[in-house]
């Protein structure tokens, strides 16, 4: 379902690039300030996500932020990194909708980091500082975290025994994101804009617990920060607000 949608953003992008063209003529950009010569090197953008922070005053469990850089070459490529932090309470999620257990709970947090690239399709005005963009992307992403899992339950059934333990670690996770998105300057350099994601092939490690009374068992991440939960493919819209430095 992810994937349509992420096609779908795709076409409806290229659809818009073709009204840009249309008239290109009429959204010239003349003012002086926005005036330059042809270059290699444009500027860096600094930008961060407004979305993340506004929908954690509406959600107690779930804090995420996050910013990002780009650097403007040929006003096509635009190298890009991108960080974040992020802490949930993953009760819920761990358990896929199952019931809950008595005093069960499962928080994770950590920071994420994005290495990638932007393909700008509106690169026809080089006379200009900064330009819109509509572009497609493709990034690296990676997430050390920590979880914290509270009054898990195992049970023996040979033996009959139940016990209770709770257990805190580190976790590695790692996936790859693919974007389409548009961004505007508003007012000068001040920039804003809409970006569609799709993580895919989200992967994170085992890790073995060992307990005080000698005995083990492996606990496998369920929600990483930036990613979600990994039960599939994620797909996502983020909002941002920035400024060009040219």
């Amino acid at each position: 379902m992810g994937i349509l949608r992420f096609f779908w953003l795709v076409l409806s992008s290229l659809f818009i690039t073709s009204v840009f063209a249309q008239k290109k003529e009429a959204q010239e950009v003349k003012d002086e300030w926005n005036l330059t010569t042809s270059k290699t090197f444009y500027g860096i953008s600094v930008y961060t996500d407004i979305a993340g922070p506004i929908t954690s005053l509406f959600n107690d469990g779930k804090t995420d932020f996050s910013f990002g850089i780009d650097a403007d070459i040929c006003h096509t490529i635009y190298p890009t990194f991108e960080a974040g932090y992020s802490k949930y309470d993953a009760t819920e999620s761990y358990n896929y909708g199952l019931p809950q257990i008595p005093g069960y709970s499962y928080t994770c947090n950590g920071s994420y980091y994005k290495i990638g690239a932007n393909f700008n399709f509106l690169n026809d005005g080089r006379g200009n500082k900064v330009i819109p963009l509509l572009y497609i992307g493709a990034k690296f992403t990676f997430s050390p975290s920590h979880f914290d899992i509270e009054n898990v339950r195992l049970s023996n059934e040979f033996w009959n025994i139940e016990k209770a333990y709770s257990v805190s670690g580190k976790s590695l996770c790692r996936w790859a994101e693919f974007s389409v998105g548009l961004r505007y300057p508003i007012a000068k350099f001040f920039c804003m804009g809409v970006e569609g994601k799709l993580r895919e092939f989200g992967r994170a490690k085992v890790k073995t617990v060992d307990m005080p009374d000698g005995s083990s068992f492996d606990v496998k991440q369920s929600y990483s920060p930036g990613y979600g939960n990994f039960n599939g493919s994620k797909w996502g819209v983020k909002y941002t607000l920035g400024y060009f430095f040219h």
